[in-house]
């Protein structure tokens, strides 16, 4: 932007349920706009135009990138094309910052691939509408950095879910963050299913990273979910929605040692259920915030909260532990030098969601965003 109350020029490819999402959030950002769509779906296309007030939209994103000429690109599209749009972005005209969806890519080398096109250029890249975004979180590690509650000595990251790469690499990346996104020493891991298979599935494991702080995911569900951030005197938590922090009153170390820090943080929102005054469902706070995130990164020169090169890492992590169980649950280094390993998502994240749901299913979850 050059002049003080300028807008980034958003274009956004895919306009289906989640490029809607990651566009309502630019259009209610002061500081973006959206200039442009680009869909090969023309029933999703003219959608999109209306609901965004969009005199033109475009089948061929090349075409879009070298007539708008955009600040940031918004990729949102199944995983299986991914990689390749994001490159071909990077190398458009203007292009300061490219967000995509997660997970980034089903191979570590489409990965290496995409962050070195974008790094290259001093494009900034950021991937998934992640709990990473979450403004409570970081605001919660600047108070760990401060010292207030000492040091972080251990993570325990509850995710019992079945799919490490497709909703998993959100728990990894904040993991990652806690441990002051430092480098791995050597880890185990182990897998639900099956450890020779690539297809994803539920993982867990022990994660040693160089500045020795250690981290357990807990593969089995309990009564916990989110994420323990223990600290030599206190305790941060989150279950993604609330955000807690506990404080040593004294040297003891029982829970009548520990004063809560009451309200430290706010409660995270979600969609809705309620309306704003444009008919469309009320803003989530993680969308808000991812929105955010990149433009600041833009913004700042910075790397983006959630950004591609720690959805790599994570992917690797993720790799790395499946590889642990094959060997006989032994620890492995980091990196990886197999680049061409692989997690193939679900389905649903890899493919095109509207054949998948049928096109009735498909626009109910449309409107479920927005009536008209």
């Amino acid at each position: 932007m050059t002049e003080k109350n300028a807008k980034y020029r958003i274009a956004v490819i895919g306009g289906g349920r989640k490029g809607t999402q990651h566009a309502r959030a630019y259009a209610l950002n002061p500081k973006a706009e959206i200039v442009a769509i680009a869909d090969m779906d023309q029933e999703n296309l003219e959608l999109f135009k209306k609901r965004f007030n969009l005199k033109k939209g475009y089948t061929d994103y090349r075409e879009m990138l070298a007539v708008e000429k955009p600040d940031i690109v918004a990729p949102i599209l199944p995983v299986a094309p991914n990689p390749k749009v994001v490159v071909e972005c990077a190398s458009a005209p203007g292009v300061k910052g490219i967000f995509c969806e997660k997970p980034a890519s089903v191979s570590l080398e489409e990965a290496d691939r995409m962050v070195e096109a974008c790094r290259s250029r001093n494009i900034k890249f950021a991937a998934g509408d992640a709990y990473r975004n979450y403004h409570q979180l970081w605001e919660a590690r600047k108070v760990i950095e401060s010292g207030e509650i000492g040091e972080v000595q251990a993570i325990n990251l509850y995710q019992p879910t079945d799919e490490i790469s497709g909703g998993g690499c959100q728990g990894l990346s904040v993991m990652r963050m806690f441990a002051w996104d430092d480098e791995i020493d050597w880890l185990t891991g182990w897998v639900r299913h099956d450890p020779w298979s690539d297809n994803d599935q539920g993982m867990g494991g022990y994660v040693r990273f160089k500045n020795k702080i250690e981290c357990f995911i807990h593969l089995k569900p309990n009564a916990k979910s989110g994420i323990e951030i223990l600290c030599s005197k206190g305790v941060f938590w989150s279950d993604w929605t609330t955000f807690r922090m506990w404080k040593m009153k004294d040297k003891g170390r029982l829970l009548h040692d520990m004063e809560e820090m009451v309200g430290r943080f706010e409660d995270a929102e979600g969609w809705g259920p309620g309306l704003d005054a444009e008919g469309w469902v009320s803003m989530s706070t993680r969308q808000a915030d991812s929105i955010q995130a990149i433009i600041d990164a833009v913004d700042t020169n910075t790397e983006p909260r959630c950004s591609g090169d720690n959805m790599r890492q994570v992917l690797e992590i993720a790799i790395a532990m499946r590889e642990s169980h094959q060997k006989g649950f032994i620890p492995v280094k980091l990196p990886i030098q197999d680049r061409k390993q692989k997690i193939v998502p679900h389905t649903s994240r890899l493919e095109n969601k509207k054949p998948l749901l049928g096109h009735t299913e498909y626009y109910n979850q449309m409107r479920q965003r927005k009536e008209a």
